[in-house]
């Protein structure tokens, strides 16, 4: 096999696997790896009940023998061996310079239109899609080149830009050629289990003509989406902290729920929440504004103060099913952090018990004729008309 060598300077493996979790990445799963290890490659856990008891006879008398049940392996096939590097942020503390490799504004659109659908970067937000582009390194292949390799484990995803490519797959036990099972054009991509964990390929790539490939490995993924997953955690304890609500909890109970937080995005016009619905989720505004709308008994709408990033509604609902007591509308892109009533009992248990430790502090609200959204909902974001200032937690500086 073509060694294609590492844009970005590691060693590139065997490469990458077939797309968005096919069936041929499930049947992964399926396919032993046996035959790649010699008697002195056995890995960790490859030993019977009898290795165990004759190492121990070699040891201390004083010591029993180990009693281990035979492996699962003796009764069943044993299972592909999958793992992940550590990257706990601790690990990571020393600052790592964001990989940029320069792509034109048509390249940067195709990939990501190749990206945006696949599982496992449906979830991005705006900045992590431009990191990862920026990360992505320019692969030529030539005709007839094997990109990877059933068996074989490899750390990069790719995206195609030129050229096309087969997919063949030989079946576990199947002597004969192996099968096409896929083709690859422009825009195509494959391998996206590579960013999570080291896996057998479940299927061999080659290239049918001259192409040109985008790859990303997996510690770059990672990293990107360690570093973004930090900073999201940091700023949503922070806007937590302000929450009058939520203040008489713990600093490790905020942290649970900051890590728990759900970010969901609306478009201009969006309602997040519509006057008179259920309440049943707590909202953190990351970025964008809102507009905060209340139709009263006579159907006139009363405007308040808009509210935007930093700026939090509908805590009550951790409460009460109480309906929402005005409309909030996304003014143009609005990014959103929620977490609802189940997920906040299931982390903390019961909310009722950990909000008697603050009560007093929603006591205090003005009453409906305020058109306040505060007053049912617990809304410190829209604050009191009367005053016409907003409570809202401080945005954290930009790192």
């Amino acid at each position: 096999m073509s060694d294609l060598g590492d844009p970005h300077g590691y060693d590139f493996g065997t490469g990458a696997a077939p797309s968005t979790m096919s069936e041929y990445d499930r049947e992964s799963y399926q396919y032993s790896t046996d035959d790649d290890f010699s008697d002195d490659d056995t890995r960790d856990g490859d030993h019977s009940a009898s290795d165990f008891e004759a190492e121990s006879d070699d040891g201390n008398d004083d010591v029993p023998p180990m009693r281990v049940s035979p492996p699962l392996a003796s009764v069943r096939a044993r299972r592909t061996s999958v793992s992940a590097e550590s990257m706990a942020p601790t690990a990571h503390d020393v600052h790592v310079e964001k990989v940029v490799i320069p792509k034109s504004d048509e390249q940067r659109e195709r990939i990501q239109a190749a990206v945006e659908t696949n599982f496992l970067f449906r979830h991005l937000d705006d900045e992590q899609y431009a990191d990862v582009i920026d990360a992505m390194a320019e692969v030529p292949v030539a005709e007839g080149e094997t990109i990877i390799q059933q068996g074989g484990v490899g750390d990069y995803f790719y995206i195609v830009e030129t050229g096309t490519l087969d997919v063949f797959v030989t079946r576990a036990g199947d002597d004969e050629e192996p099968t096409k099972v896929a083709d690859y054009g422009p825009g195509g991509s494959f391998g996206e289990l590579a960013l999570m964990y080291n896996a057998p390929r479940a299927a061999t790539v080659t290239a049918t003509s001259d192409c040109v490939l985008w790859a990303l490995d997996r510690i770059t993924f990672r990293r990107i989406l360690l570093d973004h997953t930090a900073r999201k955690r940091r700023m949503y304890e922070t806007f937590l902290e302000e929450v009058p609500l939520l203040s008489s909890l713990e600093p490790y109970e905020r942290h649970k729920i900051a890590d728990a937080l759900e970010s969901v995005t609306f478009n201009d016009g969006d309602a997040v929440v519509r006057q008179g619905d259920p309440g049943d989720k707590f909202y953190l505004i990351e970025s964008g504004e809102a507009d905060v709308v209340k139709v009263d008994d006579h159907g006139d709408e009363h405007h308040m103060k808009p509210l935007h990033k930093g700026c939090y509604f509908g805590e009550l609902a951790l409460l009460s099913d109480k309906p929402r007591v005005a409309s909030i509308i996304a003014r143009g892109k609005l990014r959103c952090a929620c977490m609802g009533k189940k997920a906040f009992n299931r982390l903390l248990g019961p909310v009722t018990a950990i909000m008697a430790r603050h009560t007093q502090e929603y006591e205090r609200y003005p009453g409906e004729e305020e058109l306040s959204v505060t007053n049912d909902e617990g809304s410190t974001a829209a604050g009191d008309e009367a005053e016409g200032e907003a409570e809202e937690a401080p945005a954290p500086e930009d790192e």
